[in-house]
């Protein structure tokens, strides 16, 4: 048997053999960890924090009773938990600004 034939035989045979290691995303920017939270236990997340920030944004203070956006501080794609201490209320600017950044930090155009 030739050498180029056995290890064309030899290919044949790993390429059989079952992987023992799941492969994972390590991608940077890949889905979130956990499942995102909708609805009606949404809104009471919502109301809590804003309750809790004084319905203010936490970078620049603006005040809005119904302008604000909740945030995580830490996004979810990033290891970042689905807890109260994670979630800020942002007015619209300075969550757009900060999106940008983590854009921008995963490698995109942002």
């Amino acid at each position: 048997m030739t050498v180029e034939k056995r290890e064309n035989s030899m290919k044949a045979r790993l390429s059989t053999i079952p992987p023992k290691v799941k492969t994972i995303d390590t991608r940077r920017g890949s889905g979130a960890a956990v499942e995102r939270i909708r609805g009606y236990a949404l809104q009471k997340i919502r109301l809590r924090i804003l309750l809790r920030d004084g319905y203010a944004c936490r970078v620049c203070g603006r005040a809005s009773a119904d302008g604000l956006e909740i945030d995580h501080v830490v996004p979810l794609h990033l290891g970042g938990k689905e807890t109260d201490q994670n979630r800020q209320a942002l007015c619209p600017e300075c969550h757009a600004a900060k999106s940008a950044i983590e854009e921008r930090g995963r490698g995109g155009k942002s």
